[in-house]
């Protein structure tokens, strides 16, 4: 392995990807912020490529990235991961789905020194790194975190930034996402085809979370009283305009899982939480609930799953396409904004497991909004992850593991970097109830 004198300070695996090359910017910009002077490269199978990519974003940022190192890898090639992480000491993954393709390259961090982060919304992904490879990582001091994009910073930090301003004790969050397109609405797919190969597969094998779970949590959490209700049925949020349904993406897992770290290694109180998703209409609900149902059915088969693979088109109303990826204008257009509720008590117990004989007195909501999530928001959380854990490896959990990005980042100023690069996190009000 070079020693660390020779080691880049990151790279961005799949830079040629359309994440990846969004990454591009930030990188160039995070790296060299607040005084800050790390260096970076791009790793991808094509080395004609990588250079492309380079020339295109510096072209649109206005900056000479022909310096930049250039690392040939393949995500199909073990030899290859490895080789490449032992140039670098933290690796930006953005090659997914993250089922297939992801494994690989964690193995290689693991065995070369190099902590991980990556994109990944695939629970049964998440939950099986952190089982299978967190006492690997602790040995090797190495940090393997993901989740690091719009699944799932907004709300795992943003929950952390609810804990951290409420002033006693917080029993329960529910968030609100909020989509939507500034101005007219242009045409062509919002969201790059990925994204929906991953959903389709996590669909597919979401059975397999019950088994993971039974092992990487054998034991269940205490129940804390009053419980928060999760509400399954379209309703009408209090802080909200609009109607809100269950959000089917991986942030009430992940925002589970640094709760329960928090409760066994931090001694708090779990804050329970719900993550609602808000349509404007009425209608729209309709049209999700019936196309969530028809997705569900049709992964049960082998020829519903390529109908959804191959025809996304058709089963999304145009929102994912597979020849075509989201236009510069169309994401640049698009804004999102989560709501926090959060109710508890204003005086804190000393243990974590007491109990309040009184019902919360306490309100608070806050706010985390941004711009372009699957491509704005989503590379200035990646590479700002990055950019932490390369400055302030001293705030991070002790040894190295597999952690969530609230766990892993609670501590450090994250927050306050992607309070600089478009994504905001504000407290809206505070009340007594």
């Amino acid at each position: 392995m070079a020693p660390d004198a020779e080691r880049l300070d990151i790279i961005l695996l799949g830079a040629t990807g359309f994440t990846g090359i969004h990454c591009i910017p930030y990188l160039h910009k995070l790296a060299k912020e607040n005084g800050r002077n790390l260096s970076w490269g791009v790793s991808g199978r094509s080395e004609d490529k990588l250079k492309a990519a380079l020339d295109k974003m510096g072209g649109e940022i206005e900056a000479d990235l022909s310096g930049i190192p250039i690392i040939e890898s393949d995500i199909k090639n073990d030899e290859s991961l490895l080789r490449m992480a032992k140039k670098g000491k933290i690796v930006i993954n953005c090659c997914g789905p993250y089922r297939f393709l992801g494994e690989p390259v964690v193995k290689a961090c693991i065995e070369a020194g190099a902590h991980y982060v990556d994109v990944s919304g695939e629970p049964q992904f998440l939950e099986s790194v952190q089982l299978k490879y967190h006492k690997d990582a602790q040995e090797k001091g190495v940090y393997i975190v993901s989740a690091c994009g719009f699944d799932s910073i907004p709300s795992d930090l943003g929950l952390v930034f609810v804990q951290d301003k409420f002033p006693g004790t917080l029993n329960s969050v529910v968030s609100y996402l909020e989509m939507w397109e500034e101005g007219e609405i242009s045409p062509g797919p919002g969201v790059n085809y990925g994204t929906w190969e991953s959903l389709v597969y996590g669909l597919a094998h979401a059975t397999e979370l019950s088994s993971i779970r039974k092992h990487l949590f054998p034991e269940r959490l205490p129940t804390f009283k009053p419980k928060l209700q999760l509400k399954t049925l379209p309703h009408r949020p209090c802080v909200v305009g609009g109607w809100a349904l269950p959000f089917p993406g991986a942030d009430h897992s992940v925002m589970k899982r640094s709760q329960r770290y928090m409760y066994e290694n931090e001694n708090k109180r779990p804050v329970q939480v719900d993550t609602q998703v808000v349509f404007k209409s009425f209608f729209l609900v309709i049209a999700m609930i019936f196309s969530f149902l028809l997705w569900s059915l049709l992964v049960k088969f082998k020829f519903g799953r390529d109908l959804l693979l191959n025809y996304p088109h058709i089963f999304t109303a145009g929102l994912f396409r597979k020849d075509q990826n989201p236009s510069e204008e169309k994401i640049a257009k698009t804004l999102f904004r989560i709501t926090f509720y959060g109710e508890g008590w204003d005086q804190k117990l000393a243990n974590k497991n007491d109990q309040y004989s009184t019902p919360p007195n306490k309100s608070i909501v806050a706010r985390v909004n941004g711009r372009n999530p699957g491509y704005g928001a989503t590379c200035a959380c990646l590479v700002g992850a990055a950019v932490t854990i390369a400055a302030e490896k001293d705030k991070l959990p002790q040894n190295g593991g597999v952690y969530t990005p609230g766990v892993a980042f609670g501590k450090t100023s994250l927050i306050e970097l992607l309070n600089k690069n478009e994504v905001t996190f504000e407290v809206i009000s505070q009340k007594d109830i």
